[in-house]
């Protein structure tokens, strides 16, 4: 099986039953065909680099799973006809996975607060590592 990411932007204006009614869509599209969620991230209500279908907002939603190319093509098919999803996006992650192991790793949800939480030593190591090697600049050009 090979493994695959979506990412898929939900109109704004989608209650809580209409996301929950395109996850059970997709997710269904995807066991049908003997494929197999491996994650599910709804990622909330974001602004659009540019609109899409005159809409400046959207909910964006992150489903990584395991499959056949086949489960690809129908899935963007479904989205393709569903006038809830502005937009999508498929990723090939890896040719061949085992089914068993990706159970076992399930990725954590990538949030935009996970991203900006980089630890403080880093950015204060970086911090040390420039200004130690703008003295030695400073001392080479002292020495000529």
């Amino acid at each position: 099986m090979r493994r695959y990411e979506t990412l898929f932007i939900v109109t704004p204006d989608s209650s809580d039953e209409d996301l929950q009614a395109v996850a059970d869509k997709f997710k269904g599209v995807i066991t049908s065909m003997n494929g197999k969620i491996a994650a599910y991230d709804e990622q909330g209500k974001k602004s659009l680099a540019y609109n899409i279908k005159k809409q400046s907002k959207g909910h964006y939603v992150l489903m990584d799973y395991l499959g056949q190319a086949d489960v690809v093509a129908e899935l963007e098919r479904n989205m393709r006809l569903d006038d809830r999803i502005l937009k999508y996006l498929t990723v090939k992650l890896a040719d061949q996975v085992d089914p068993d192991t990706v159970e076992e790793e399930k990725p954590k949800p990538r949030r935009a607060a996970e991203t900006t939480d980089v630890s403080e030593e880093e950015d204060q190591s970086a911090e040390a590592q420039e200004s130690e090697e703008e003295e030695s600049l400073e001392e080479e050009s002292e020495e000529e």
